[in-house]
């Protein structure tokens, strides 16, 4: 098949490789720096609806997969299946869990699926007073479409207030409205689904570690490690899981809903499951870890869950464990520097390309994380130490990433 894959994260990357092992002709927009070793990459926004129905038209894509989530919330399943052009993805009515927080906390609130209490907000002195509703730690989220940066969790309320300036009166989020939520303690767990018409079908647990700095301390990120499969979900955790995904099938069907793509399900773990977020994309840096462990054919899942075909035997895995760390900018994800020269790379065995960028025979940072460096092994230890072994023959000035991956 020809197959375009829009977006240039490693995310992006991961879906590209595993395509091009499969025997696909991959194209990407715009892919990044190490996405040409497997693929061809094409100048094409991925914002860029238009842009990218003319190409997939034009060029005879066979599917086309999306991987951010800017161009699902603004309706690009619809614009290619009005054209007759096969793609995966959430349609723009389902890509609403991702576009709002208030619209998911609505549904799960509404169908009775556990999740911290809340409060959303619309303006700047009505969410102060707010304030008082709640204990600390606190959940401040900005509504909308913030690319993993628009979560605070404060904890006392000069912080809270500070952050709601920030969404309100500064306009760093560019959101309207303001979600309170409680905090909840506990271990955190990446569920993410494959849809197929309101059936969900979870790919293997993961566990992501969302803040800049070892013992998860600093502001939260995109996500700078990944590890997989997870030793501490039992039998009973996984039931209880389970019996959370199919809540939300029944709450998609009484709703009208016809979910096919991804749904990605974060969980906290304290005393039970609760559900602490939707995407609607596959999870960034969860992919990279699936990818390896996913011995399926993905476009085969694809093209199942477009059909309405899909069954859990089609989901199957190898028996190694995989760790993934994130070297990143240093000041990420606050202000930094890019454009630096990255050495090393022809050194390690699994790399993924996540914000880098080709300048003749020279890979360049482009982004706030730039590379996971992923280990496998037949236990976690041994998958750690050996992404640790490689994290060290890479270089890259202000090279910085968390040291307790996985330990």
């Amino acid at each position: 098949m020809k197959v375009l894959v829009i977006g240039g994260g490693g995310r992006e990357y991961s879906l590209m490789k595993k395509l091009h092992e499969e025997g696909h002709e991959v194209y990407g927009a715009k892919g990044n720096g190490g996405t040409a070793a497997f693929a061809t990459n094409v100048a094409i926004d991925p914002d860029d609806v238009k842009g990218l129905l003319d190409f997939a038209e034009t060029e005879g894509m066979d599917l086309t997969i999306v991987g951010p989530e800017n161009p699902l919330c603004s309706g690009i399943v619809d614009a290619f299946e009005a054209k007759g052009l096969r793609i995966f993805g959430p349609r723009k009515k389902e890509a609403q869990f991702e576009g709002s927080k208030d619209f998911t906390k609505a549904f799960l609130e509404k169908h009775r699926i556990p999740t911290a209490a809340y409060a959303t907000y619309f303006d700047y002195d009505s969410a102060v007073a707010g304030l008082d509703g709640f204990s600390y730690p606190l959940v401040v989220k900005a509504d909308g479409l913030c690319l993993g940066k628009g979560v605070t969790i404060a904890h006392t309320k000069d912080e809270a207030t500070a952050a709601l300036r920030a969404i309100f009166v500064d306009n760093t989020m560019n959101s309207d409205r303001v979600v309170l939520e409680t905090f909840l303690d506990g271990r955190e767990i990446s569920v993410v689904c494959m849809a197929s018409h309101n059936r969900l079908f979870a790919f293997e647990s993961t566990r992501d570690y969302k803040k800049i700095g070892d013992g998860d301390t600093g502001p939260n990120t995109g996500g700078v490690g990944n590890i997989i499969p997870l030793d501490d979900l039992n039998a009973e955790l996984k039931a209880d899981i389970d019996a959370i995904l199919r809540r939300i099938e029944a709450g998609l069907d009484a709703d009208g809903f016809d979910y096919t793509g991804i749904l990605f399900v974060g969980f906290m773990i304290t005393d039970k499951p609760y559900v602490l977020e939707f995407n609607v994309r596959f999870g960034d840096p969860e992919t990279e870890v699936i990818m390896e462990k996913l011995t399926s054919n993905i476009s085969e899942l694809m093209e199942k869950a477009i059909e309405g075909t899909l069954t859990a035997a089609d989901f199957t895995y190898d028996d190694k464990y995989y760790t993934g760390v994130m070297l990143c900018s240093g000041g990420y994800p606050g202000s930094y520097e890019k454009g630096f020269e990255i050495t090393g790379l022809d050194d390690v065995d699994n790399v993924i390309h996540c914000g880098t960028k080709a300048e003749g025979d020279h890979i360049l940072t482009n982004g706030g994380r730039v590379l996971m460096v992923i280990g496998e092994g037949k236990t976690k230890d041994e998958a750690t130490q050996a992404a640790y072994r490689d994290v060290a023959k890479i270089h890259f000035e202000h090279m910085t990433y968390r040291k307790d991956i996985g330990q």
